[in-house]
């Protein structure tokens, strides 16, 4: 099954322009920064769809990473603008899995950041250069820090009929 049949039907996408700080030693962007960006993809997306911090509060829980999975395929550099795709790919019980793709937005079209969206899945395609695949699974806690099953609400969102 490929990626696009197995996540739902929309996917985000955002954009980042690599800053200063965020490349390393060798002029490229370290590997703790794309960290940073797929986990605030993450996050954004899950607040355009209506689960903010306050939201995720209220139904009495929140996500803790634990797992994540990078393929780095090519590097970024400083200025570079980046467009970042995230979906989900499974959520079931406690735990939902979600993918990323990093792509470099050539030199032509890095003028304009376009805002962060909501795409259907063959919408998501881009002609923009790959250069990271990523995937983290993602636990749904109390505010102990325990386990719990994913309210109704959470499940429906992340697992569209």
């Amino acid at each position: 099954m490929s990626d696009a049949e197995s996540a739902p039907m929309t996917r985000f996408l955002t954009h980042v322009r690599v800053r200063f700080h965020e490349v390393d030693a060798l002029g490229h962007v370290n590997n703790a920064a794309y960290l940073t960006y797929l986990e605030q993809a993450a996050i954004d997306h899950a607040a355009l769809a209506g689960f903010d911090m306050a939201r995720m509060r209220e139904l009495g829980g929140l996500f803790i990473a634990r797992r994540h999975e990078i393929d780095f395929l090519k590097p970024a550099y400083e200025r570079d603008l980046l467009q970042i795709e995230t979906w989900i790919e499974e959520a079931r019980g406690a735990r939902a899995t979600r993918r990323y793709e990093v792509r470099r937005i050539a030199a032509d079209d890095r003028d304009a950041v376009p805002p962060d969206r909501l795409v259907r899945s063959d919408e998501a395609t881009s002609s923009a250069e790959s250069i990271l695949r990523g995937r983290t699974e993602w636990v749904y806690v109390d505010p102990a820090g325990r386990p719990r099953r994913m309210p109704p609400e959470l499940l429906a969102w992340f697992n569209p009929s």
